[in-house]
């Protein structure tokens, strides 16, 4: 049986009344995706951005408040006052807590009403009112919160790349106009790095990204993880990328040239993609800069912020729209898309199974919690250090296809394995890993 090739020019045939997929695209309060965001935490801002003044910001849909009072403690409230709503955009950051411009109701950072303005202070109102708020933590720069249910409030993990001394870690933000997830869904998309990064835009990402690599995924116990393995000169290059459920991620050296050999080498980003609203969302997390990631030094700590990061095709701003037009990256890629990308009009391919997967595991997560089973917490104990699974491994070798696919597997499940290990104990497990293919 042959399939007929459909005719050109048929533009007007073409199905034009796709809708979205709300299960994994909205994230309001009370949808089944915006539900499951709202049971982790999610850096919501950059410290610095918060002065002293109220800082308005959108997380999840919600519209909120967020600053610093006079004690040092960070609050986030519900944008419009209790009283008769006027914005605490406009509020009086005081020694504890904030007061609202309006009729000085005074709220402390978990939406105690301390004082109803001129009401009376034991008067009723203050035992009736609580003001919507939402925990905060500061880390290194970056403001987390926690928009969940507060019965349910996990511990805050801390992810073992961020306790790596011998790194700076960099705070950026970045929006874009677009849906979170075709901006999370990239994670997980290694064949534009050989395409969109290097044959058609010139070499964005270093020359050794460029080369075709051998693809495998498979999941981890934060997510996903997806496996490349390629052929750089004598050297055999594998790394694994991790996209860490629900919306983190951490890649490999934005460069990595794989001139040497090096063992289960660590992230340059650790980066959330965290919805501001259905068709808005922010890029935000950790540059992670050492001369060990970067050894030619071509990264710029200058460049890295507000809407701004060293690396190309990130940000609306850093190019023309001509250049961007001649030289497109990650950010027109996803935003051009639309606001929220269609996905019944899509035809996916193999080279898509890495989208398809994240997409289905997450969907999963959702499912199962509109079923009632609550996401296991990704930390046990407050602050615990949560092992992560992205990392670079170049060995010297020389290594037919079959066993580059079979160099990378070994590579991707010693690093699984290894996850209970301290650094320097998994460093010489993926090196012993290494040197069974040592002659092969």
């Amino acid at each position: 049986m042959t399939t007929e090739r459909p005719q050109g020019f048929s533009g007007y045939h073409c199905q034009q009344d796709w809708t979205e997929d709300p299960v994994l695209t909205h994230t309001d309060r009370g949808t089944p995706c915006g539900e499951y965001l709202r049971r982790y935490w999610h850096p919501v801002a950059m410290t610095e951005e918060v002065t002293d003044l109220p800082l308005l910001v959108k997380v999840l849909g919600e519209e909120l408040v967020l600053f610093k009072d006079k004690s040092g403690a960070f609050g986030l409230l519900h944008k419009h006052c209790s009283h008769r709503g006027a914005s605490l955009e406009f509020g009086i950051v005081a020694d504890h807590g904030i007061i609202c411009c309006y009729h000085g109701w005074h709220y402390a950072i978990d939406g105690t009403l301390i004082r109803a303005g001129s009401e009376r202070e034991d008067g009723p109102i203050c035992k009736k009112v609580i003001h919507g708020a939402y925990p905060v933590i500061e880390k290194d720069g970056l403001l987390f919160a926690y928009l969940g249910p507060s019965e349910l409030r996990p511990p805050f993990p801390v992810f073992d790349t961020q306790a790596d001394y011998g790194v700076e870690k960099v705070p950026f933000s970045l929006s874009a106009p677009c849906n979170w997830l075709q901006i999370y869904e990239n994670t997980q998309d290694p064949v534009h790095v050989v395409h969109l990064h290097s044959n058609v835009s010139g070499i964005q990402f270093g020359v050794a990204s460029g080369v075709d690599q051998i693809i495998e995924y498979q999941d981890s116990p934060l997510g996903m993880i997806n496996i490349q393995t390629r052929e750089v000169n004598q050297f055999v290059w594998n790394r694994t990328v991790e996209s860490i459920l629900p919306n983190a991620n951490q890649t490999g050296a934005i460069w990595e040239e794989a001139q040497s050999e090096k063992f289960f080498q660590r992230s340059s980003l650790l980066r959330w993609v965290v919805p501001l609203d259905n068709t808005s969302a922010r890029t935000i997390g950790w540059r992670y800069l050492s001369v060990e990631l970067d050894p030619d030094h071509q990264g710029n700590r200058s460049q890295i912020g507000k809407e701004s990061i060293d690396f190309i095709g990130q940000t609306a701003t850093e190019r023309s729209h001509e250049e961007a037009q001649r030289y497109p990256g990650d950010y027109e890629a996803q935003v051009s898309q639309g606001a929220i990308a269609i996905h019944e009009r899509e035809n996916l391919a193999s080279s898509d199974a890495g989208v398809a997967r994240l997409r289905r595991l997450l969907r999963q997560r959702v499912t199962e919690l509109q079923a009632g089973n609550e996401p296991t917490p990704q930390a046990q104990r407050e602050g615990e250090t949560v092992s992560t699974y992205t990392q670079d491994t170049v060995f010297l070798a020389c290594l037919g296809t079959d066993q580059q696919k079979a160099f990378g597997q070994a590579v991707a499940k010693t690093v699984i394995n290894s996850g209970d290990k301290s650094p320097e104990e998994r460093v010489l497990m993926v090196k012993q890993t290494c040197d069974t293919f040592e002659g092969a």
